[in-house]
């Protein structure tokens, strides 16, 4: 049909997030000393095979030769490689299964790990097309099929051809032997795939680059799993925002800037341009002048306790949901709490100021234990409970005065007034 649209997919670093011939490596020489020297190898002939600046046969001869794999290996391989679908393959798995019959996949990797590895597309074995290792008797890769064109440069551009689809085709790949497929035809377009790697060769030779599979199927118009490609949404984390944060947002697709400080009202009004989520501590003023110009802003996420350095209202306005961590730091404050009640009924401070000092004093006198004192808690929220929690553990008596009613913990007392709080307490 000439209009009918035709999707060719990569194996390595696209439909999987690595390279094939590396991870079999990384099995194989399990143990070996040389073992980090031979990956290193494998991983710079790739790159220069891919990229084509050199003969993809004679490297791949090569990389073949430092692996010294066996059928056991591949099978571990084979197990290893079903866990590592890219991320937004695997959350567009149903486009495989609905264009089945039009996908095909054109591989310089292996069929034999392949095949086993996509089955769960849909894609028929007829459409897929990789090289073939050789084996010995004993079960270990001699080689691979000379004979076939995916393992000499320009071999897939010239499979492709062979094949004659008759309407538009989509390469969808991340190396420059990816690109060369573009040569097949005028109806032949290439996007560089770079969810999972990144080479310079294959984005400058690209009609257009997605980042995903969500990315590529939003410009091409095509349902997904998602109504909106996270790519094209940009998250600000601020007051450097511990790194899991900008890991998981990067891991789901989005956008991300960090930075190690905060930005005054100026700063932030600028910056906000475009921004979707941003994730701020209690440094940063979310002001009304800030959100004014938050045109694309949906959230705020306070990586803190207190919501008071954002104009909650001004939020509420403009539909921004606000989230905090109410008991994002609470162990860490009890612990401190009790350690330091701990430190100072027993002097320590200053014991240990005299001892820098060069002034030994081996006397216990006004050291004490915490053990059956009256601990008194002004405020009984989610810190003060814990406090009172852990302090009960230890053999405190435990009395609270909190400006609201609250149930006490194990056997906590509330106090009505602050007054009687303090004349109680230790």
């Amino acid at each position: 049909m000439a209009n009918q649209t035709y999707y060719v997919f990569d194996f390595d670093s696209t439909l999987v997030s690595v390279e094939g011939l590396e991870a079999l490596c990384n099995i194989s020489l399990k143990g070996r000393k040389y073992k980090d020297i031979a990956l290193k190898e494998i991983k710079e002939l790739t790159d220069a095979g891919i990229d084509g600046r050199i003969s993809f046969f004679n490297g791949l001869k090569q990389r073949l030769s430092l692996v010294d794999a066996r059928k056991e290996d591949l099978d571990k391989l084979i197990v290893h490689l079903k866990t590592k679908l890219s991320p937004s393959v695997k959350r567009n798995i149903d486009f495989f299964k609905k264009h089945k019959n039009h996908i095909y996949i054109i591989s310089a990797g292996f069929r034999e790990f392949i095949l086993p590895v996509v089955e769960n597309l849909g894609i028929p074995e007829k459409q897929i097309f990789a090289n073939t290792f050789k084996w010995d008797k004993k079960g270990k890769i001699l080689g691979f099929d000379e004979k076939n064109p995916l393992s000499r440069s320009g071999g897939k551009f010239k499979l492709l051809k062979s094949l004659g689809l008759k309407g538009e085709v989509k390469i969808i790949g991340d190396g420059y032997s990816d690109a060369e497929m573009k040569k097949a035809g005028k109806n032949v377009h290439f996007v560089a795939f770079t969810e999972n790697v990144i080479r310079a060769t294959a984005v400058d030779a690209a009609d257009h680059v997605a980042p995903n599979m969500d990315e590529f199927l939003f410009h091409q118009k095509i349902k997904g799993s998602v109504s909106f490609p996270k790519n094209r949404i940009k998250v600000l984390l601020l007051e450097d925002i511990h790194s899991e944060a900008a890991n998981l947002f990067r891991g789901e697709g989005y956008q991300v800037e960090t930075l190690k400080t905060a930005l005054n009202e100026e700063e932030l009004s600028e910056k906000i341009k475009g921004i979707s989520i941003l994730g701020i501590r209690s440094k940063t003023q979310v002001t009304k002048k800030v959100l004014v110009n938050a045109t694309r802003l949906i959230s705020v996420g306070a990586f803190c306790i207190g919501t008071n350095q954002i104009d909650l209202n001004a939020c509420v306005d403009r539909g921004v949901a606000v989230f905090n961590a109410p008991f994002s730091n609470t162990r860490s404050v009890v612990e401190l709490v009790i350690g330091e009640m701990i430190m100072l009924i027993r002097g320590i401070p200053d014991k240990s100021k005299m001892l820098h000092e060069g002034n030994w004093q081996k006397s216990a006198g006004n050291s004490r234990e915490i053990r059956g004192k009256t601990l008194g808690i002004v405020g009984y929220g989610n810190i003060g409970s814990q406090v009172s929690n852990m302090a009960e553990a230890m053999g405190l008596h435990v009395i609270y005065f909190d400006a609201s009613t609250k149930l006490p913990l194990g056997n906590a007392k509330p106090i009505r007034e602050l007054k009687e709080l303090l004349k109680q307490s230790n």
